[in-house]
Formats: C-alpha cells, sequence, structure tokens
C-alpha cells in the first residue's frame, strides 16, 4: 500500500519546488515503510529530524521565491510554515516520552498537511506567478 505520492496533480510549475514536494513525499513514504519495522529511538528520532531539517529547506526555497517575485501574500503563507514547524517541533517534544507511538500520527500529519498546503497555499502562488508570466 502506498501512503504516499507525488503526482503531476501536486505540481505548481516551478521545477525546484516540484522537485522538493516530491523529495518530502517520497521521504515520508519511506519514514512510513521503515516505521512499521522495530526501531530503535535513534533512528525514530532520525526520522522526526530528516523531516523537520528538509521542511525548512524546502520553506526557504519557496519563500525565496516569494521574496524575488514580490508575492504580495507570502505573510499568510510563510505563517502557515511557521504553525507547521512548531507542530512538529511538538512530536518531536511528545517523543520524548511516546517513543514510536508518535510516528504514525507524524506522519499522517505530515502526509495530510503537505497534500493540502499545496492545494491550497502554493496553488494560490503558482497562480499568482501564472498569471504574471514569471512561470
Amino acid at each position: 500500500m502506498i501512503f504516499i505520492k507525488w503526482t503531476p496533480k501536486y505540481s505548481v510549475g516551478i521545477e525546484e519546488i516540484d522537485k522538493q514536494h516530491k523529495i518530502l513525499m517520497d521521504m515520508i513514504e519511506d519514514s512510513y515503510k521503515i516505521s512499521k519495522k522495530k526501531l530503535d529511538d535513534k533512528e525514530l528520532k532520525n526520522i522526526i529530524s530528516d523531516l523537520l531539517e528538509y521542511t525548512r529547506v524546502h520553506f526557504s526555497t519557496e519563500e525565496r521565491y516569494f521574496k524575488k517575485w514580490d508575492y504580495p501574500y507570502s505573510e499568510e503563507h510563510m505563517i502557515a510554515h511557521e504553525e507547521m514547524i512548531l507542530k512538529v517541533l511538538e512530536f518531536a517534544d511528545r517523543f520524548k516520552t511516546e517513543k514510536s507511538k508518535i510516528i504514525p500520527d507524524l506522519l499522517n500529519f505530515f502526509k495530510y498537511w503537505l497534500e493540502n498546503h499545496i492545494q491550497i497555499y502554493d496553488f494560490k502562488y503558482a497562480n499568482y506567478f501564472r498569471d504574471r508570466g514569471l512561470i
């Protein structure tokens, strides 16, 4: 069973961002698969850390485009980014007491958040950029 997979329906039309969305979805999918095995605390902590770190890289990329192309709704979008990071940090904090119990919750959160964020927030900037001939 596939947990999450990038398809062209998630494309925003910016190659670098589409590639990062695919990498994030692949990371979530891979984490989902390995979470089905018995993992030690270090492996579980690495799942959280790797997803958090790459998400920050991705957000930084999007925010660079916002600045470069003067996206008027960037503040709203960046608040959504900050809220997501805070939620993942909550999962990381819960890890101290709940260990492997939080991994399924974390992956479900990432999947739901990423799919919805792309379709709501990312398509909004993609349409804005497209309407102005930037992509």
